[in-house]
């Protein structure tokens, strides 16, 4: 399945003030100083939620462009201080015979522009 994900972190009471706005609730939550594993704690709170998920990777951005129009009708951005959010990609390719080992995935300027715009980063990932 592909997927995006979006995760969150920073300021707990900023942090808070979006989760109550937001369309869906997240998947997972930390706090500052909780464990994450091998000995490690995380350095700031944050939440990880999931924003669209699809069999085909080319339905995603209009799956996202939907979920972000929500979210800015609700007056939600992340470009405020000491808040970092991420959209993760999560792109599979090759999970049925025959089905090409490469996965197209098309973002517009238009789409680009508002990442920007609500203070959101990239990052892609591809499994096969």
């Amino acid at each position: 399945m592909n997927m995006a994900k979006l995760t969150v972190h920073g300021d707990d009471l900023t942090l808070k003030s979006i989760l109550e706005v937001l369309p869906t609730e997240p998947e997972r939550q930390w706090r500052k100083g909780e464990p994450k594993g091998a000995g490690r704690v995380y350095l700031d709170s944050g939440f990880e939620l999931l924003v669209a998920q699809a069999s085909q990777a080319q339905v995603l951005p209009s799956r996202i462009r939907s979920y972000l129009s929500e979210c800015r009708s609700r007056g939600v951005t992340f470009s405020m201080p000491r808040i970092v959010a991420e959209l993760q990609f999560e792109l599979r390719g090759g999970e049925s015979p025959g089905a090409p080992t490469a996965v197209p995935l098309d973002l517009p300027l238009g789409d680009l522009a508002v990442f920007s715009e609500m203070g959101i980063s990239l990052s892609v990932a591809t499994r096969a």
